[in-house]
């Protein structure tokens, strides 16, 4: 998965998380605040209607009959009209003072918790364990005292705040989710657009880069007339060969750039050896052997891929080990580093020189073979024959005398 699509994943996570919890905090304020709305409403109803009525006398012990009859007959219509189930008066000592149900009344019963919160001065509303009765607690404050003398207690049918609550969640929902799914949605196009840009500018930077490369590839060329174009094709040839080889995509463009560089070396090297007509003596060859680890060192500082710079140091090991410069064999010799020793020598002989003719492809072929086991990788040798039979740029590897490809888990 892309960087861009992981941040995609993660940050949808992480907004999904933010909306639930974000959700839940806003659903619950919903909640108390209809709560806190139906208190409020509750106790100015109660105040108009029951405080004018009420001394200080009636929160001292219950009430007369006559006296809970007058208040029941001043509640009932507004009780029918509301919706009010049940209204209570409790004293400050925790005694049920009224009830329009008379059998309340002198009762023992258990003090709600909200009843001392409500003398306290705050009005509590609550939904039943049931979900149909909401209980709304409130001070009854009497003209003149400075404290709450009880406490009102009226019980209502649930149902039409509990629909107000539910709609009111609904919309609380739907605003979060709208809201962070919008903030979501920017936030994915910028980022979108950056990584664009930033795939833009790394694309112009690789192109660059690649442009470089190829540049300093003919500038080593051009030290050799007879090696003109050489590197390019060398590059070329490596590319089709790990293609070939199904190696991973990064391989493949790391045996393209090698294939480039693979004689950066030859900067370091006298122009008048490199231009020899005739055999080299031993000092003469000595300073040639010496290109692939003056190329290294060119390359050491600079921030190129430690596999490229790997290729160019062992371009010329051999497979039995009796290569250069420090005598790797078999698959001691990285992957990349054996396929330019096949596509260079292919090269080499292909094209001629001041002091000898170029053979034939075929024939080249035929000393590759030759060479498999002892000086080549046999596996790149097959790939590579395989190669100029189809397609340069052929991307399916089929079996070359019976033979598959090497699998990538074999490079090293």
């Amino acid at each position: 998965m892309t960087l861009l699509g992981r941040f995609t994943v993660i940050s949808a996570a992480l907004a999904l998380i933010m909306a639930t919890s974000l959700g839940a905090f806003v659903s619950a304020q919903v909640t108390k605040a209809a709560l806190n709305e139906a208190a409020a409403t509750t106790v100015q109803a109660a105040d108009s209607l029951l405080t004018p009525y009420l001394v200080k006398g009636d929160f001292v012990h219950p009430l007369w009959p006559a006296r809970v009859l007058n208040l029941t007959r001043l509640l009932q219509p507004h009780l029918i009209e509301n919706g009010i189930k049940q209204v209570r008066l409790w004293s400050r000592a925790g005694i049920i003072v009224y009830s329009n149900n008379p059998r309340h009344l002198g009762r023992a019963m258990e003090t709600p918790p909200e009843v001392p919160a409500a003398l306290r001065g705050r009005p509590v509303a609550t939904i039943g364990p049931s979900r149909q009765a909401l209980a709304v607690f409130a001070p009854v404050r009497l003209v003149g005292e400075n404290e709450p003398s009880g406490v009102y207690e009226v019980t209502l049918s649930a149902a039409p705040l509990l629909a107000h609550i539910h709609a009111a969640r609904i919309r609380a929902w739907a605003y979060v989710l709208g809201g962070m799914l919008l903030l979501y949605g920017v936030l994915v196009g910028l980022v979108y657009r950056a990584s664009r840009t930033m795939e833009q500018q790394q694309t112009a930077l690789q192109a660059g880069f690649v442009g470089t490369i190829q540049a300093l590839a003919a500038a080593i060329d051009a030290k050799d007339a007879y090696t003109a174009g050489h590197s390019a094709e060398v590059s070329r040839h490596a590319e089709a060969v790990a293609r070939t080889l199904r190696l991973p995509t990064e391989d493949i463009e790391v045996a393209r750039i090698a294939g480039y560089l693979h004689d950066l070396g030859k900067i370091g090297i006298p122009d008048e050896i490199l231009r020899k007509a005739g055999p080299l003596d031993p000092g003469e060859w000595e300073k040639v052997r010496g290109h692939s680890l003056i190329g290294y060192r060119i390359l050491r500082p600079i921030a190129v891929d430690e596999r490229v710079k790997m290729a160019v140091l062992h371009t010329h090991e051999r497979w039995d080990g009796r290569g250069y410069p420090d005598g790797l064999s078999g698959n001691q010799i990285p992957i990349h580093a054996r396929i330019l020793m096949v596509v260079d020598a292919y090269a080499a002989m292909t094209s001629g020189r001041p002091y000898r003719q170029a053979i034939a492809p075929g024939e080249a072929v035929v000393h590759l073979r030759r060479g498999a086991g002892h000086q080549f990788d046999p596996d790149v040798v097959d790939a590579f024959v395989h190669t100029l039979r189809v397609d340069a740029q052929a991307t399916a590897p089929r079996a070359v005398s019976g033979r598959l490809f090497r699998h990538p888990s074999r490079v090293r």
